[in-house]
């Protein structure tokens, strides 16, 4: 990891952005029209306050309507409370010892299809991902994956690239993801049914694409590193599964967005049924469960508080002294703090062009528009390359380019969104400001350099491939 050369690219990024600003002249865009607004250039004292914006995101969160609910977005800083408590609920695992018992039965059974335990790896994430969509819970199931890829004695890289990476080439070409087929049915009032035969080509082709790459594709030379082994026991690790997969059901139905996807609001009326029980007139669930967020609205708090009450269970069922769940607790984030670490690093360029506004990217974009073509394909690829670059969440790209897209024409409103979803994507499968590409990466210690020369060439050929055929539809169309 001393060659990685991730906090270089993202500082020039950084350099890049301000650099920028004291270049171009802001601008806004109203009613079809880019107008230049003056100059807000960005100063060298942005990039130390990023840091601490990033805390303070949440205070400020974004205002998301529903159905009839209002929330509060935070869906920043509770990453970091997910990367960590996941680096908790892991150590309590390996404590247990039943953990290291599961993990090397599983690999023992998969000697003999090490191969196809990969590919199917690969193929459960990019499902994962593009079904459901919530990268955060993702996360929470990667590392057991890893830890048999690992025992089956794949490489990191190949390890990453079929846990970490296809859940963002899932994301890319989301089907019913809340994450990102969801915002884009509610900002753009669309639905799962809006253009689902194109959606579904591109889910096929990315998907065949990327296995063959898989395979074939040789992988690049990484530095050795012992693999730290898991303490083993011989007791039951049957009690853990059951823990593990009652807790994760139970995040799966409070994260996954049913409104946003399926228009239903079943599962928020169960809530306040539930939040609304009480024995005679003492709101019993409202105190006992406290302020928990709405199903379907839960952000990396509960489920971090969730993983913690899964971590004590488990100890308290395998008898850990209390000193030892505190050990692990400490152990975990010790574990963690790397990537949790480099996705504050990433993180910088997003904090600073969504809180600054840096409508100086806006007159980039205006230039195109206005004297090259007004397409809305090229023209939301640009948009969304720009932005995307510099912004790693969907919902923050989606919401600055809202009134771009709104300005097309109607009849191509879901194609210009596809594009956006499609270029997004694809530009987190290599930005060194992708947080959960650079989360990745650094939980296996893998450099950044050595993944982009591993992934460019697939990249490039989904890109071009998908940006010729939505330009060629929306030509055709216009």
């Amino acid at each position: 990891m001393k060659k990685d050369k991730l906090w270089k690219v993202i500082f020039v990024s950084l350099i890049i952005l301000i650099g920028l600003s004291w270049i171009l002249p802001t601008s806004s865009f109203n009613d079809g029209v880019f107008s230049h607004t003056g100059y807000e250039p960005l100063g060298l004292l942005d990039i130390i306050f990023a840091p601490f914006q990033f805390f303070n995101w949440d205070f400020v969160g974004t205002q998301l309507f529903t159905d009839g609910t209002t929330v509060t977005a935070f869906t920043y800083t509770s990453i970091l409370l997910v990367i960590l408590t996941t680096g908790m609920f892991y150590q309590v695992l390996r404590k247990t010892g039943a953990y290291g018992k599961l993990v090397n039965q599983l690999a023992q059974n998969l000697k003999t299809k090490r191969v196809g335990f990969w590919i199917g790896t690969a193929i459960f994430f990019f499902l994962f991902a593009s079904l459901v969509g919530v990268k955060i819970l993702a996360f929470i199931l990667i590392p057991f994956f890893v830890d048999i890829l690992l025992e089956l004695k794949h490489s990191r890289m190949s390890t990453f690239a079929a846990t970490f990476f296809p859940c963002l080439l899932g994301t890319a070409v989301s089907l019913t993801g809340s994450n990102v087929t969801g915002i884009n049915n509610i900002m753009y009032s669309l639905d799962i049914q809006s253009d689902l035969i194109l959606k579904g080509i591109f889910f096929l082709l990315f998907l065949i694409i990327f296995l063959l790459y898989l395979v074939y594709k040789k992988e690049p030379v990484l530095e050795k590193k012992e693999e730290e082994k898991i303490p083993v026991s011989n007791r039951s690790y049957a009690p853990m599964i059951l823990v593990f997969v009652f807790f994760f059901l139970i995040l799966l139905v409070g994260s996954f967005n049913w409104y946003y996807i399926f228009g239903t609001t079943s599962v928020t009326d169960a809530y306040e049924n539930l939040m609304s029980t009480s024995i005679g007139e003492y709101p019993i669930a409202m105190n006992l469960f406290g302020m928990m967020e709405p199903f379907g609205y839960w952000t990396g708090f509960t489920i971090s508080a969730i993983l913690l009450l899964a971590s004590g269970i488990i100890a308290f069922i395998y008898s850990l002294s209390r000193a030892d769940f505190i050990e692990c607790l400490k152990d975990g984030m010790k574990r963690m703090i790397k990537p949790a670490l480099a996705v504050l690093l990433a993180s910088l360029t997003m904090v600073i062009v969504s809180k600054s506004g840096s409508s100086f990217l806006l007159t980039i974009i205006g230039f195109v528009y206005d004297h090259v073509t007004q397409l809305a394909v090229p023209i939301t690829t640009l948009a969304t390359t720009i932005y995307g670059y510099f912004i790693s969440d969907y919902f923050g790209v989606s919401s600055i380019l809202s009134s771009l897209i709104n300005n097309f024409d109607v009849t191509f409103t879901s194609l210009a969104v596809l594009t956006m979803q499609y270029t997004h994507g694809l530009i987190s499968l290599v930005a060194p400001t992708s947080l959960f590409l650079v989360a990745g990466l650094s939980y296996l210690e893998i450099p950044y350099q050595k993944w982009l020369s591993y992934v460019w060439k697939l990249v490039l050929l989904l890109a071009v491939i998908t940006i010729v055929s939505l330009t060629i539809i929306n030509v055709v169309s216009a």
